[in-house]
């Protein structure tokens, strides 16, 4: 591994945006670079191809072969983990299965810790009708069928959440407020990476702990690459 000027190792990590458009990737460079120790070198990119936003599965889907060339990519230029970073985890099997370098997505991650903070997880995204389906379904997947007791979205497109950041964190406190009076939440996970930043001004006014999906995996990674750990590959 390359080392920093003060004779420390180098980690490089690569959070991917998986979506055609490169509006994200300052805000997040921005937030993740304020968690992450000074040997991470951090780096933020986006596709130059794929959907603008993901909304729904079609979008995941069209995304998920130019997120694999992309992880393909980074570990070929040597960076020891890569984030996907969208709740959807795009391409996130088939990238583990191609790379020898640790690949997390933000949706499998975070609701993993989120088991470490409460028993009943809620689940606020953006989307409500696709959010109530497709974080259920996934719950599903990962055997937390009996933990996510609420999954919904605001309904406020993912390409104008920072727009009015007001509108935005009152539609989510309003959602995070019926999951724990209604559903008795313990645990909230914010189902998009576009609302990165606001977890722990939601969590002081809810009094439960808001899990930042990103921000977690970010952090999770940086954890993981320093112990040598990553996913079992099918690549000799």
């Amino acid at each position: 591994m390359p080392r920093g000027l003060s004779g420390t190792t180098k980690h490089k990590l690569l959070v991917l945006n998986p979506v055609s458009t490169d509006v994200w990737n300052d805000l997040t460079l921005t937030h993740v670079k304020k968690i992450l120790s000074p040997e991470v070198e951090v780096s933020v990119r986006s596709l130059s191809e794929g959907p603008p936003a993901i909304e729904s599965e079609y979008d995941r889907d069209l995304a998920v072969p130019h997120v694999v060339s992309e992880v393909v990519k980074a570990s070929k230029e040597g960076f020891h983990a890569v984030v996907i970073n969208c709740f959807d985890d795009p391409g996130l099997r088939a990238s583990r299965e191609v790379s020898k370098i640790l690949v997390l997505g933000i949706g499998e991650t975070s609701l993993a810790v989120a088991t470490l903070l409460g028993y009943r997880i809620a689940v606020i995204s953006t989307g409500s009708r696709y959010s109530r389906t497709a974080y259920y379904r996934r719950a599903i997947e990962l055997g937390l069928e009996k933990r996510v007791v609420y999954a919904s979205g605001v309904d406020i497109r993912v390409l104008d959440l920072r727009k009015d950041l007001n509108t935005v964190k009152k539609a989510l406190l309003d959602e995070a407020k019926k999951a724990i009076n209604e559903f008795n939440a313990e645990v909230i996970v914010l189902g998009c990476s576009g609302l990165i930043g606001l977890s722990e001004e939601l969590s002081e006014v809810l009094g439960v702990p808001v899990v930042d999906p990103t921000l977690v995996t970010v952090g999770l990674a940086e954890a993981m690459i320093k112990l040598g750990l990553r996913h079992y590959s099918y690549e000799p």
